[in-house]
């Protein structure tokens, strides 16, 4: 893994300072080197975290010349780089290295931006041709690595987070509005909007072309299949496994210390197993857990290593604690406010002790319907075709507001999904209502009813109209949505935080193509969660991992905010003349807080105004250093 960062533009480049700020920023993607490329209107570094051919010749920035000279700095892991190494030696390519990048250069120059078809892998790259003075911008099909720009009349400015990008801005933009909303709707930035006005994000499988004189164009080499396959469980099944253990075999390459991620769970449990099964070497298997938390799957998890005679690496990781949230937002540059990143940093920053490179059980859960919430829908869309409208109507009526946990829950979203079509009814259910933005914000939200539920609505109603299940439709609409703005992202900032890289089969396009493209009563039989997995669950993981429920590490938040975390509130939410209370009413904020603390659950909701502010006062004031801890009062409650 590595971090980048890029301006072209007349005149003279970017100061010393500027540079300095910006490689401070990428620092932890790539600690082992750093390249800077300075040529003409073009400025371009690079940090490296070194993982194939570790030697200084293959660090970046990386220039070849077939019949025109290119320059290219690349973030991720071209996984089947070795088959095409071996086409482009055929086509006359002579290698100077053994590492992927070469093979990524070798294949732009050779085949263009169809290269970007032919790799299966992770990636945020960038190529600048300095003859025809155009800059090519690529991200990797689902988003797993991030690349955001800034594009102004003969100049842009890109960057693998935001808080590299703004110092090469020289100054700071002005916030976007409704990406305040959707973030307030969703507890992150969606890919399509981005928290600074003028900045963009290159999007999921696409590729961004600047020139001074046209400016930019933003095309789409992949999207989502859109047609169901024609194949029987059984094969289906025969056919998954078989493109599982190609996702695995292909990431266990790697010149540094390599392990898995292994909990108790179908997905990682699966993962780890057909790695050992594939692997020619030794390999680490790592599982973290806090003793008497009630999430510590160690012993569980020893049962999988044992079998598979994995290198066993039961880690102790201390209770979650909300001090590191400064350091993480400034590592990502935009507010978050999925509370599970404390987790997944804490995970890494721990197993970084042991290895380099985890393979991880991540996009099972999307890829095989494994979330409760595809069976609400697809209880829902039955519920929908049997009980009369005006029923459902006012079954949905009377269960608005409910704000506890647990079957009351449940039910309401049983009745708000069914109440009418999926588009017009599925939300975030943990991101505040549009009745709340409005309050928060200060204003009215105007003629539009729901304008930031647009980013799941517009996909549920295209997929629906396509033809497909409301479970399928989600599921298509998790893939466009949850996992590059939220899960993905939230894996990136974690571990790149940490210095390590994260491999996820599961989310290998052969795999995914694969899983999109079947027919429900194949993927989705009854509403069953995970039936394609659960054949090879039984094959290769030990009767006793069978029917454990779905555990993890839990984050407090609601108990942090009626206690430990109640002064840090004050501070950075509601504090008087700050810029977090010019964005969102302190009064609205205070009176959410007062609710909770007298039993409605709005936890998830605070934390995420929370995440805002300690944003607010690290990227925008900075009044707030990112290594300072967020303050954690003792006497008020559980330590957060």
């Amino acid at each position: 893994m590595c971090g980048l960062a890029g301006v072209v533009r007349k005149g003279e480049g970017p100061a010393d300072a500027v540079i300095a700020s910006a490689f401070d920023a990428l620092g932890r993607r790539g600690p082992d080197a750093r390249g800077l490329w300075r040529e003409g209107p073009c400025t371009l570094l690079h940090c490296r975290l070194r993982v194939i051919d570790v030697a200084p010749r293959s660090d970046q920035p990386m220039i070849r010349d077939r019949g025109e000279r290119v320059v290219m700095i690349y973030n991720g892991e071209v996984y089947n780089y070795r088959e095409l190494r071996a086409e482009l030696i055929k086509a006359g390519w002579q290698f100077t290295t053994s590492s992927d990048a070469e093979v990524l250069l070798a294949g732009y120059l050779t085949w263009g931006s169809e290269v970007f078809r032919r790799i299966r892998g992770m990636w945020a790259v960038a190529f600048w041709h300095p003859a025809a003075q155009r800059l090519v911008l690529s991200r990797d099909p689902l988003g797993k690595k991030p690349l955001v720009y800034h594009a102004a009349p003969g100049a842009i400015e890109f960057a693998s987070n935001m808080t590299a990008l703004l110092p090469l801005l020289g100054t700071t933009p002005e916030l976007d509005g409704f990406a305040l909303e959707c973030y307030l709707a969703h507890l992150v930035v969606p890919f399509e909007h981005a928290v600074f006005q003028g900045v963009s994000k290159v999007p999921p499988g696409g590729v961004v072309t600047w020139t001074p004189s046209d400016g930019v164009r933003v095309d789409r080499y992949w999207t989502l299949p859109a047609l169901p396959a024609t194949v029987g469980p059984a094969d289906a099944t025969s056919e998954v496994e078989r493109l599982l253990r190609q996702a695995v075999r292909r990431r266990l390459e790697s010149d540094v210390p390599l392990g898995v991620f292994l909990s108790a769970g179908y997905d990682s449990g699966l993962v780890a197993a057909l790695a050992a099964q594939e692997s020619g070497r030794h390999l680490v298997a790592v599982t973290a857990g806090t003793e008497g938390s009630g999430y510590d799957e160690r012993d569980a998890a020893r049962l999988i290593a044992e079998r598979y005679g994995l290198e066993y690496r039961p880690l102790e990781v201390p209770a979650v604690s909300a001090a590191v949230l400064p350091a993480l937002l400034s590592e990502l540059g935009e507010p978050f406010g999925d509370p599970s990143l404390l987790p997944s940093y804490e995970v890494a920053r721990r197993a970084r002790d042991e290895i380099t490179v985890a393979l991880t059980g991540d996009g099972g859960d999307e890829a095989f319907f494994g979330y409760g919430t595809f069976r609400g829908v697809y209880l829902a869309e039955r519920y929908r075709q049997v009980v009369p409208g005006i029923v459902r109507r006012v079954l949905h009526a009377s269960s608005r507001g409910v704000t506890t946990d647990g079957w009351r829950r449940r039910a309401a979203a049983l009745f708000e999904y069914g109440a009418g079509p999926l588009a017009d009814s599925f939300r975030n259910r943990m991101g505040f209502t549009p009745e709340q933005r409005a309050r928060l914000l200060g204003r009215r939200l105007g003629a539009a009813a729901h304008p930031a539920e647009h980013v799941y609505a517009d996909r549920l109603r295209r997929w629906s109209a396509a033809g497909f299940t409301d479970a399928e439709a989600l599921q298509r609409t998790f893939f466009e949505t949850f996992l590059p703005n939220d899960y993905l992202t939230k894996v990136d900032t974690a571990t790149m935080a940490a210095s390590l890289e994260a491999r996820c089969p599961f989310l290998d396009l052969d795999v995914v193509e694969f899983v999109l493209g079947l027919p429900p009563a194949v993927g989705f039989p009854s509403g069953r969660l995970k039936a394609l997995l659960r054949p090879l669950v039984r094959r290769h993981l030990p009767a006793a991992i069978l029917g454990r429920p779905k555990t993890g590490f839990g984050v407090p938040v609601s108990r942090w905010l009626r206690g430990s975390l109640r002064g840090a509130f004050e501070e950075f939410v509601c504090r008087r003349g700050s810029t977090m209370a010019s964005l969102i009413d302190p009064a609205a904020s205070r009176d959410l807080l007062t609710a909770h603390q007298r039993g409605a659950d709005h936890g998830t909701r605070l934390w995420a105004l929370l995440a805002l502010g300690v944003w607010s006062a690290v990227v925008l004031e900075r009044r707030w250093r990112a290594d300072e801890p967020l303050p954690v009062s003792r006497s008020a409650g559980a330590a957060a």
